[in-house]
């Protein structure tokens, strides 16, 4: 039997969703899951080592009331039954995804900027005395606490369960006796039918809700009505156990300035009968004339995707238009741009002094899923770094990142700066072709398709266009830099004096690799600037500059 912690404080976050509380000899206890700064809780023992404890939460006692305010927005957030049989929440389906969302959200900034700053801290005994002055600077909101995704991504699941008053409803429909066989048994009704996120932490379910507060009416919207016309339509749902049937996922995105908005339905084909793909068809002809769809879907395309694991996109898959284009187009609004004079002076309400940028976006192409926030992220980027002398590398650059405001805003300025972009997505090194194109770089602009680790063995000729390198360009995976790639970097430092913009969306890792590129006095940097990407959710993005 498990051993049982009783009462203790959780005093910070450590790691994302990992807490940490102590026992009474000091002894850390690191808690997953579901946890609050200051609350009481009892914890069952997972693993003792010889410095900690790992547990997990069996019960939460008491809340601060200082920290969580209970002004909960969505009604499938989830709350663990024990901590108030009477609360009207606790009965509801429940999502695990915004955890966060009982504390206002000025606790949740103080939360993520103090991991922030302990993630830096612990290189404190590592390094010199000049690392000890970097500054954590005050994190900057999101412009969005709500509605504020452009991107979100469903998954079909079946449940291999019993489900009476469902099968009710289908006698009560067909009467044939032979003809209810051949729906339950030919069309695998004789389950439960759903739509919407993979359950945290359980590949093999999902979470059946209705509507999400972190997207718009019209987001939820299409999904409801895409949901409903497919279940509608009396095909399968794709077993991922099986391997069988017919729809796999549903992705829509909405760009928020132009109001472009596309939908993609990845679906399984190969197995489907002559009966079944009439009724595909018949679909189809439903999606074309359903108005509410034409009215507000910009593109509709649909991939064809037979392959075994969970993923939208594969070597075996094929997308095809069903309407419209395959791209759909975004823009990025920044005030101030243009302007000359003192960066210090504050012009940002000058709508005069506008710089637009058009963004080409294909269905599996890498987009902030923030737009306001990637506005945010980028005009800090730019203030940090500011005048922007020689060319850019830009070593994970997407369909668009911050290279192109960067190569934009020094095109306004007439200055001819030029761009090695590079990319392991070949999607999104085509749309960052095209992107440079559409805002007039593209005589200004290189772009390979490679892991960065290995562009310059797969790609020796990179290394004649490297050259007079002003500013370097990292937004990694969140695991971090690779060695390979901090090794490259070092090296490069030695022949010019750029600048290295660091973009992170672990702080931890981020520290890591900013230490390893201090210790071999390579660079050095005195401030580190959090910008909160995602509210109600752990998630954090972090700036760096060094020179």
């Amino acid at each position: 039997m498990k051993s049982i912690l009783k009462n203790l404080k959780i005093y910070k976050l450590w790691h994302w969703w990992i807490w940490i509380t102590s026992l009474s000899d000091w002894k850390k206890v690191l808690v997953k899951w579901w946890a609050l700064p200051w609350s009481t809780v009892d914890v069952t023992v997972v693993k003792k080592r010889k410095d900690y404890i790992e547990a997990h939460i069996l019960e939460t006692k008491k809340y601060d009331n200082q920290i969580a305010d209970w002004e909960i927005f969505c009604p499938h957030f989830f709350i663990p039954k024990w901590i108030s049989e009477a609360n009207q929440w606790t009965e509801k389906i429940w999502c695990w995804w915004c955890k966060w969302q009982m504390m206002s959200y000025n606790r949740q900034l103080d939360v993520k900027q103090q991991l922030v700053s302990d993630a830096f801290k612990k290189l404190n005994k590592n390094l010199s005395e000049e690392w000890k002055e970097i500054q954590i600077l005050p994190i900057i909101p999101s412009p969005l606490q709500i509605w504020y995704r452009n991107k979100i991504e469903f998954s079909f699941w079946v449940y291999k369960q019993q489900n009476t008053e469902f099968r009710q409803w289908i006698k009560e429909w067909i009467t044939e006796e032979e003809l209810l066989k051949k729906w339950i048994n030919k069309y695998n009704i004789d389950c439960n039918q759903c739509c919407w996120f993979h359950k945290q932490w359980e590949f093999a379910k999902i979470v059946d809700v209705d509507s999400c507060g972190l997207i718009s009416d019209k987001m939820n919207q299409v999904f409801e009505t895409m949901k409903s016309l497919c279940f509608n339509s009396w095909l399968p749902v794709f077993d991922q156990k099986t391997h069988q049937w017919f729809f796999r996922h549903l992705v829509i995105r909405e760009w928020i300035h132009t109001w472009q908005l596309m939908v993609n339905l990845s679906i399984s084909f190969w197995n489907l009968n002559e009966e079944q793909t009439k009724l595909w068809e018949q679909l189809m002809d439903n999606f074309k004339s359903n108005e509410f769809l034409k009215k507000n879907i910009t593109t509709f395309i649909i991939t064809y995707n037979e392959w075994l694991s969970d993923t939208i996109k594969n070597n075996q898959s094929e997308a095809r238009v069903f309407w419209w284009d395959w791209y759909i187009h975004e823009n990025l609004i920044f005030v101030g741009w243009n302007k000359e004079n003192n960066k210090d002076e504050d012009d940002e309400n000058d709508i005069n002094n506008e710089t637009q940028l058009t963004f080409r976006i294909s269905p599996f192409s890498f987009f902030q899923t923030n737009t306001l926030w990637a506005e945010k992220l980028f005009w800090t980027a730019f203030n940090i770094l500011w005048n922007i002398d020689w060319n850019i590398l830009d070593l994970y650059c997407w369909a668009w990142s911050i290279w192109l405001s960067l190569l934009k805003q020094n095109y306004n300025k007439n200055k001819t700066n030029e761009l090695i972009g590079i990319e392991i997505v070949e999607d999104a090194i085509n749309d960052a072709k095209v992107n440079a194109g559409i805002n007039w770089l593209e005589n200004q602009s290189f772009f390979v398709a490679s892991p960065c680790e290995k562009v310059l063995t797969k790609f020796p000729e990179l290394e004649e266009k490297i050259k007079n390198i002003g500013v370097v360009i990292v937004d990694p995976p969140r695991e971090w830099l690779h060695l390979n790639v901090i090794q490259w970097i070092g090296n490069l430092k030695k022949e010019y004096k750029f600048k290295l913009l660091y973009i992170s969306c672990n702080p931890v890792t981020m520290a890591r690799d900013i230490e390893l590129l201090i210790k071999e006095q390579w660079f050095s940097t005195k401030e580190v600037q959090p910008v909160d990407m995602f509210p109600h959710t752990h998630h954090i993005e972090d700036i760096c500059v060094l020179w």
